[in-house]
């Protein structure tokens, strides 16, 4: 079955570096302008599932998806388990995201099996909550298309977008990350998007999808070519950040959701409450 969840959604970047207080004063002021998901990376420094519950537990209507979950993290029955309480007690609003990386080779099997195997465990505890996987290869967004009730994908420009629904067919959930940096011309937008876009390439996992699309050797050398940011970044006013998203929905995403870049300050809270307007 594939999910039903609204078009747009949020990807918070914030949660690793707000504390407590600050995160839920966030999240209700994103309830507050009128966004209705939030999906949850499990980056650094916060735990998928305990964040989860906090932003659950601090709004009223929320949609909160892990999105994703690192699998290599903790044991099927631990995830499971976290997933099953949550959406027992917030019914409709919980969605399971997981994710696995290359390193899981360090272990002596591939990511396509490990998930597999994963998957099963997770069925064991948790077989009904709504499931979402972090997909880029071939083998892992066909293993969403059989084992869950969509994927999600992160930094990718249309033309993946437009592969991925090719893969997977006219009626899985496709839900698609996509960057921008609010309030900016593109130049500035280029340095605000490269400070964090430096760290995603050093992780062997993010290169080969990229690869697969054209970029060359010196796009991806961190901090990334200006052809690899304006590919996956997007900048300017509201309206000018949702002519990307619309290029995402063009080419087959069901849902986008958007991760806005840089520092959480007035500029960023203005922008955040004028996309929700332009949606409601």
């Amino acid at each position: 079955m594939s999910l039903v969840l609204p078009r747009t959604a949020l990807s918070l970047s914030e949660p690793d570096s707000l504390g407590h207080s600050d995160l839920v004063r966030f999240v209700r002021s994103l309830e507050d302008y009128g966004h209705r998901v939030v999906w949850l990376p499990e980056v650094a420094g916060r735990e998928a599932f305990t964040t989860a519950a906090l932003v659950l537990a601090s709004t009223e209507r929320l949609i909160v998806g892990n999105g994703v979950a690192r699998a290599l993290e903790r044991v099927p029955k631990s995830a499971g388990s976290a997933a099953r309480d949550l959406a027992a007690g917030y019914p409709g609003r919980y969605v399971l995201g997981l994710g696995v990386s290359g390193a899981v080779r360090e272990r002596g099997t591939g990511p396509v099996p490990f998930l597999r195997d994963y998957l099963d465990g997770i069925d064991k505890v948790a077989g009904g909550v709504p499931r979402v996987l972090g997909a880029y290869s071939p083998g892992l967004t066909r293993l969403a298309a059989e084992r869950a009730d969509g994927l999600i994908t992160f930094l990718v420009p249309p033309e993946h977008t437009r592969w991925a629904r090719e893969t997977v067919g006219p009626e899985l959930f496709v839900s698609v990350v996509q960057w921008a940096v609010a309030g900016r011309s593109r130049a500035a937008a280029r340095e605000v998007a490269r400070e964090r876009l430096a760290y995603y390439l050093t992780l062997p996992h993010q290169i080969p999808k990229l690869t697969r699309l054209g970029f060359t050797e010196a796009d991806l050398a961190p901090p990334g070519s200006d052809r690899l940011v304006d590919a996956l970044v997007a900048c300017g006013t509201p309206e000018q950040i949702r002519e990307a998203a619309r290029a995402q929905y063009d080419a087959g995403a069901t849902q986008v959701a958007l991760t806005l870049v840089g520092p959480l300050d007035d500029a960023k809270l203005a922008a955040y409450r004028e996309l929700a307007e332009e949606e409601n």
